[in-house]
Formats: C-alpha cells, structure tokens, sequence
C-alpha cells in the first residue's frame, strides 16, 4: 500500500509540474489524479453532448453523469462548471469530479459555456442560467429533485456558479438559482481599480486585466462601472443568496485571497450561511508539496458534505 500511495504521488507530482502554467487547471488534478481513486468511472453512466440551448448557429451542450444504483426516488444533482478566464476550457475538464460526485449519488451536469472575448459578459451567465433552467425542465425525465441542485466551480466556474446562487431571471417561468454553492478561487469583485489594488505586486496583473477586459467587452470607467458591478458576485449578496463554501489558496497571485474574503464578509452581514477554506501555501494553481495538497484535498472533502448537507436533507 506504501508503495502504490508513493508511486500516485510521484505521477501526480508530474502532472501538477506539466500543467503549472494552466492556473485553475490544477485546481482540478487533485480531482483526477488518484487521491479520490483511479477507476472510479466505471459504474457511472454518462450521457455525452447534450443540447440544452442554442444561440444563432451555436449549440450548447453538457453532459450528464448518472449514480451507479438505480434511483428509487428523485435524486439531488450538482451543476459543475469548468475554469479557464472565461474564454477556454472544456467540459470534460470536470469530469473526475462529475465522475466523484455520481458515485455520491448526484446526478451532475457538466456544462459547456459562451467563451470571451467573441462572447463577452452576460452571455456565460445567460448559459449557465440555461443550463440549470434545462435540468429542471427535465427533472422528471432524469428522476432529479428539481429544488435540490447545486452548483461546483474552479475559478472563472466559480465565479459563473457564485451568480447562480445570487441572481435569477424574474422574467423566466422556471428557477435558474441553485440551492447552494462550492466555489474554488473564484473572482467575486471584477472591477479593475480592486484587482489592481489586489493584484499590485503579482506577475500575472498584466494578463488577469486583459481576461477581464475581455469578458467584461468594455473598459472600466464611471459610464460602465455598473456594467463591471453587476459581472460582480459581490454586489449581488442579499439575505435571499444561497448557502457558500469557499476554497482558497493564500497565495493566490492570479484571484487575490481578498476576493473570498470581501464575499465572506458579505454574506455574513446578510446573514447567510457560508464557509471560507484558506489553503496555506497555495497559489492558483497546486504547489506539488505533500501538505498542500493534503490541506485542498480535505477542503474539497469538506465541500463534498457541504453539498450532502444541503441537497440530502
């Protein structure tokens, strides 16, 4: 046993080092790599490219994993939604954890967004409001509890599901707001006089303002200054937002640890419930040290019965 857990650690250790520069993608491999079990997809079912919305000419798609055993009554399900600065990634980035959180018994939809800059702000939260919208338009198809649905995020899905459990379209029939949020490294104030207050001493200012100009579509001045708020987490906490658990690295140089804490801070004077997982030693992408990745990996554990707390009882 010794052996096999040194052996995980040193392929680990060699993914993390190979995807450094990829920042919210190591927030993932934790995920993928073994800590939560190799081979763990083979008894969850998945149903790949889904349409659930189409713009124009553009089909948006997910995938749905299934639990192994056969429901017996409507299950709760996770939405989980992959980083990438809002103009790349994949779905099937989360699909370790889609995998992981089937097998907790979730029906877990994994979900492909709008990118920046082609696409700016709000068109992945018009999506992902979809995507939920979708699910429980199709609860009784997949046996979903259609008021049991959370979300999960890395960092720019973070951000994406933090909205989720804020925001919703009054003007839509059906609910787009989840019941609860798992949020790691995720911007909760975009506008750029915080991130370059924030982000002052950090290499990665330059390219982390050219993702928000980007997304966002305009320049941060006082005409658009509620255009940049209302991309903002922060300025939509009210007494109604969902329940919160939070990861975050402490040395994260690309979403500032201030970020969690501003959102922190918030929901506690609206009176909600929410956690915060300050993770020592951690950037936006793992550190390959024994530690660091033994501390994320029990928060992410944590977050896990955040989420069997509040779509399981």
């Amino acid at each position: 046993m010794k052996r096999e857990r040194a052996k995980l650690y040193r392929y680990l250790c060699r993914l993390l080092i190979g995807l450094r520069s990829w920042p919210y993608k190591g927030y993932l491999l934790v995920l993928y790599c073994g800590i939560f079990g190799f081979g763990c997809h083979r008894e969850v079912s998945v149903q790949q490219n889904i349409v659930y919305r189409q713009v124009g000419d553009t089909q948006l798609e997910l995938d749905l994993y299934f639990p192994p055993s056969k429901p017996k009554k409507p299950r709760p399900a996770v939405i989980v939604l992959h980083g990438g600065a809002w103009r790349h990634g994949d779905k099937g980035d989360m699909m370790e954890v889609a995998i992981k959180l089937a097998k907790r018994g979730y029906v877990v939809a994994s979900v492909g967004y709008r990118f920046a800059p082609d696409w700016p702000f709000p068109a992945q939260l018009e999506d992902v409001q979809a995507a939920v919208r979708w699910l429980r338009q199709h609860a009784e198809e997949y046996q979903i509890e259609p008021e049991k649905i959370g979300g999960l995020g890395a960092s720019a899905g973070a951000h994406l599901v933090a909205l989720l459990g804020l925001v919703d379209d009054a003007s839509k029939p059906v609910s787009s707001k989840v019941a609860c949020v798992v949020s790691l490294a995720g911007p909760a104030d975009l506008r750029l006089p915080t991130c370059r207050t924030e982000l002052a001493n950090s290499p990665e200012l330059e390219v982390v303002e050219q993702w928000l100009f980007d997304f966002i579509g305009h320049p941060y001045n006082a005409e658009t200054d509620q255009l940049w708020r209302a991309a903002s987490p922060l300025f939509h906490v009210t007494t109604e937002a969902a329940p919160f658990f939070m990861i975050h690295g402490i040395v994260d140089q690309v979403v500032s640890i201030k970020q969690s804490e501003a959102l922190l801070k918030a929901l506690k004077a609206n009176r909600v419930k929410v956690e915060l997982r300050l993770i020592p030693d951690l950037g936006h992408s793992l550190d390959v040290k024994p530690k660091v990745l033994y501390r994320f990996w029990q928060a992410i554990r944590a977050s896990f019965r955040f989420l069997d707390q509040h779509l399981k009882k």
